[in-house]
């Protein structure tokens, strides 16, 4: 029995070294070659019809009827030696270019690339692009005094990705860059913080991806005094309608976003509590804190929520005498899904969540907090849960 085992291990080693030495002798086949070969030219685009559209132009055309045709590759220059290229598939039939940064002529070389890598003769064209998303939104954009800083407001029809960049002249004149904002919402604005309440001149400016800059808005602008509201003198106001509490709320503006205080209610949604400032404020921002122990936008993490204020409220609870100060919404940086936590994502729910109030806002003596949704439950559910641990105001007391 041995020797036959040992026979057969031998000759399956022979067999083995036959198929290495066979697949060794082959010929190596580059399979980065085209699979089909040829060295002709295809045929050029026709029917060319243009459309310049804010910062580049849509460009249709027909292909010539070679049957191997790859695609259409749009060559272009956006500004003096900056060159870009565009690709379109043989099954389109445009190909759009992108990235210019005034409504100047510019020329555009178009080629048909066929599976042979083949080029045909150059097709040139010129577009007009209408005027770049980095220019109207700078048409649109402003800014004014706001607390600690500037308030800015912007429009962005074409939604666009620009970057807001905010400059401060410092005491030798010289330009600093103090703030960037990132966005591509169709609008919105944005507020620069934490600078003293003393005459400053800014300069903003905007740019895209492709570096082509807005001029600048050179402003010289005295930010209004802002600072944290004294939560000694913040006090319960109980109301018919407020939602059950299964903490305590003055456990809410107590410093110690992990005490295990604030609101713990469940229940339908919305839900809503409200407190005393003691002083009748101008709010400019909050920051709000929820449980973040593993739970993160979960459960009963706030989602969605007011902020209301008032200065008579109703003493049966209603909302009349009561002016909605802001509408937010809790959003996770990292986008992942539910029980999965970037770093980023745990910073910030440990940091608290920031947001503005409006420099038009009334000054307010009382604050009611209405919840519309949780991570778990959404807006006007029949029975869900909503935490809360710490909030934090700041503003102006009023005198």
């Amino acid at each position: 029995m041995k020797f036959f085992k040992n026979l057969y291990f031998v000759i399956t080693l022979f067999l083995l070294s036959v198929f290495i030495l066979f697949f060794s002798s082959c010929e190596q086949v580059d399979l980065r070659d085209p699979l089909e070969s040829d060295s002709e030219a295809p045929g050029i685009v026709t029917d060319i019809e243009i459309e310049n559209i804010p910062g580049g132009a849509t460009i249709s055309y027909t292909l010539p009827d070679d049957k191997d045709i790859l695609y259409v590759v749009a060559d272009y220059e956006i500004r003096k030696g900056v060159a870009y290229d565009v690709k379109s598939s043989s099954y389109n039939n445009s190909v759009t270019v992108l990235g210019f940064g005034t409504t100047n002529e510019y020329l555009v070389d178009l080629y048909v690339v066929d599976r042979s890598g083949n080029r045909s003769e150059k097709t040139t064209i010129k577009v007009n692009p209408l005027a770049p998303p980095v220019q109207q939104a700078f048409e649109k954009l402003d800014y004014r005094s706001g607390f600690g800083g500037i308030h800015l407001t912007f429009e962005n029809e074409t939604k666009a990705a620009l970057v807001t960049n905010i400059l401060v002249r410092n005491e030798a004149n010289e330009w600093v860059e103090y703030d960037k904002y990132y966005t591509s919402l169709p609008s919105g604005d944005y507020s620069v913080r934490n600078l003293d309440a003393v005459p400053t001149t800014f300069g903003v400016y905007l740019y895209d991806r492709w570096n082509n800059h807005s001029d600048t808005l050179i402003q010289e602008v005295t930010p209004l005094f802002e600072m944290q509201l004294n939560k000694k003198g913040f006090r319960e106001v109980a109301l018919p309608g407020d939602a059950a509490n299964a903490w305590t709320l003055p456990g809410l503006w107590n410093d110690v976003p992990q005490s295990g205080q604030g609101i713990s209610s469940t229940g339908p949604f919305p839900k809503h509590f409200q407190f005393s400032l003691g002083t009748k404020s101008k709010l400019s921002r909050l920051k709000i804190w929820g449980v973040y122990d593993g739970r993160e936008y979960s459960s009963g993490n706030i989602k969605e929520f007011e902020v209301w204020g008032s200065n008579n409220p109703d003493p049966q609870g209603s909302f009349e005498g009561w002016e909605l100060l802001g509408t937010y919404t809790v959003v996770k940086p990292s986008g992942l899904p539910e029980g999965e936590l970037s770093s980023d994502d745990k910073a910030m729910a440990a940091a608290g969540f920031d947001f503005d109030i409006s420099p038009d806002a009334p000054a307010v003596l009382y604050v009611r907090l209405n919840f519309l949704s949780s991570f778990a439950s959404p807006r006007n559910s029949a029975n869900g849960t909503i935490w809360s641990r710490e909030i934090t105001l700041w503003g102006q007391e009023q005198p």
